[in-house]
């Protein structure tokens, strides 16, 4: 069964979420009374708080979880918004750019790919609705809190949403070892769409055909390959580096 809302724990996350995204929380549990500026954030949100015992967490949360003393409750559809309201609100320049996950299966992964996201000045992670780790609570926490500074967006089809990015003038690169041209030497010129693949499989193999340019990254003879995470983060900065724009005004 689909969750419509997650549980997530520390008050990091919880701090976060008030600061950048207060709409997606409808609840906050805490073992004593909420102090300084999570009691003023959560006031000015008007989120109810309730109180919870160390041994009485609210279920779908692990007992052996880092809370602190502190859970939120996110509404997903708070949180993660459709790919239609998404795009059609978005303004596209040369300096926008997007991430696709291609089926990924590790939320830590999911998580540091949000993350180096945000901190590249990605304008939203495309997370597709099927065959892929959804956004849990620890998502949320391996993002570093980041998951409520960019924007999580759910998609369809994987080359359905590529087809209307390139109708809408975006290039397309795929994240693929085997491939010759380096995230190093593309200077990346129009609205970029970086699609990231399974963390066994890598990229379907019509998702890569779809593709305008697939992108490896140069390495040292001997090692094979990074993890996804660590290649998003290299791709992400390299694309920053040619877009230092992007960075602006980001917090």
């Amino acid at each position: 069964m689909k969750q419509d809302k997650i549980y997530i724990y520390g008050k990091h996350a919880v701090t976060e979420a008030l600061r950048n995204n207060p709409k997606c929380l409808d609840r906050i549990f805490s073992v004593s009374n909420l102090e300084g500026e999570l009691s003023a954030l959560a006031k000015a949100a008007n989120i109810r708080t309730d109180r919870m015992s160390g041994q009485g967490l609210p279920s779908g949360i692990e007992k052996n979880a880092t809370h602190q003393g502190i859970i939120g409750r996110v509404v997903l559809n708070s949180l993660v918004q459709p790919y239609k309201d998404f795009i059609e609100t978005l303004s596209i320049t040369p300096a926008t750019s997007v991430v696709i996950l291609g089926e990924l299966q590790d939320p830590h992964n999911v998580g540091a790919v949000i993350r180096s996201a945000a901190a590249f000045g990605v304008s939203a992670v495309l997370i597709p609705e099927h065959k892929q780790a959804p956004v849990t609570g620890a998502v949320v926490k391996v993002s570093a809190g980041m998951a409520f500074h960019v924007p999580l967006v759910q998609i369809g089809n994987v080359n359905t949403t590529i087809e209307d990015l390139k109708k809408r003038g975006f290039w397309i690169y795929g994240l693929d070892g085997n491939a010759k041209q380096s995230v190093v030497d593309e200077k990346f010129e129009g609205p970029t769409a970086i699609v990231l693949g399974n963390e066994a499989e890598g990229i379907r193999l019509k998702t890569l055909e779809a593709c305008d340019i697939p992108l490896s990254i140069p390495m040292a003879p001997g090692c094979e390959s990074l993890n996804v995470a660590a290649s998003a983060a290299v791709a992400l900065y390299a694309w920053s580096a040619r877009h230092p724009e992007a960075l602006k005004g980001k917090e």
